[in-house]
């Protein structure tokens, strides 16, 4: 029978049946190391004690006993069911905080590059002609740890011409790749949000000093489902706010989200990852994309 367990780290709760009592694993959400407890006694001794006293009840007992389970049956199902459920919340939840250390991870690496440039890295690495060459997410790979990597781009040519086409395929950088991404596919679902008003407007990006409303309030990069068919993670695309609506995965390829189900996960300009409910009102998302724009939010809306 299920037994329910709450882990002693994260404090998920979720059903487990007593056939995997004593045993070690991982949460499923927090990915920390338990040990279940004893729910019960031993399966043998439970089926001795079961067989012994059956018999002894007699004939009338034993069919009474076989309605009860047959009954129970639906109530079986519905534990199955529930369980079903449970399982689901719990693969949400550990996606939200996967992709969540992935966005804290690209956020501090755009705060290191700031940290030594003065602002953020453009959102495109332009040649003097204009043409596009680089994504920024080529640009702060020094600051992932990719130092190798970022030395075998060409930074003179475009991101999909001579060397540059190969690399996308040679080494897809862990921070880029998000949980909900199946197969080998290397398109980029982590964005910076640019265009008028925000941390990255077409003039050139700002840099921390220049946010002027709340770090914690102010969303640096987000996920969001892949904008145009095959987009690799070093084409220079993200979404434009004259785009972005203010809704939460409504509209696929513009919207915020759409990749985890009830919302989306961000992170802000001090390096802390969130996760975004889709109920969170229009204008209190576009509040949370403008650096500057000394709107009054509640100091939870992002708990």
């Amino acid at each position: 029978m299920p037994y329910l367990f709450t882990c002693p780290h994260c404090q998920a709760r979720t059903e487990v049946d007593d056939a995997y009592s004593g045993q070690s694993g991982e949460c499923v959400v927090c990915a920390r190391p338990i040990t279940l407890p004893q729910f019960a006694r031993p399966l043998a001794n439970r089926s001795q004690r079961s067989s012994k006293s059956m018999l002894q009840l007699g004939w009338p007992w034993l069919v009474i006993v076989g309605l009860l389970l047959v009954m129970a049956g639906a109530g079986i199902y519905a534990v199955i069911r529930v369980g079903g459920r449970t399982a689901a919340r719990m693969q949400t939840g550990r996606m939200q905080l996967s992709s969540m250390r992935n966005l804290e991870t690209i956020a501090a690496a755009l705060n290191a590059y700031a940290s030594d440039h003065g602002r953020y890295p453009p959102p495109i690495l332009r040649d003097d002609s204009g043409k596009a060459l680089h994504s920024w997410r080529v640009l702060i790979l020094p600051y992932l740890g990719e130092e190798d990597l970022y030395d075998q781009f060409d930074l003179n040519v475009a991101w999909d011409e001579g060397v540059n086409q190969g690399l996308v395929y040679q080494d897809f950088p862990a921070a880029y790749r998000h949980p909900g991404l199946t197969g080998w596919g290397f398109e980029s679902h982590y964005h910076l949000i640019t265009g008028p008003g925000t941390l990255f407007p077409s003039q050139g990006s700002l840099g921390p000093e220049q946010i002027r409303d709340k770090k914690a309030q102010t969303i640096l990069v987000a996920e969001a489902i892949g904008l145009g068919t095959g987009s690799m993670w070093t084409e220079p695309i993200d979404l434009d706010v004259t785009a972005v609506g203010g809704t939460i995965g409504v509209r696929p390829g513009q919207d915020l989200g759409g990749l985890i189900d009830g919302g989306v996960c961000v992170a802000t300009a001090d390096g802390r990852g969130h996760f975004l409910d889709e109920t969170t009102p229009r204008l209190t998302v576009q509040a949370l994309i403008t650096p500057a724009g000394d709107e009054s939010l509640p100091d939870d809306v992002l708990d």
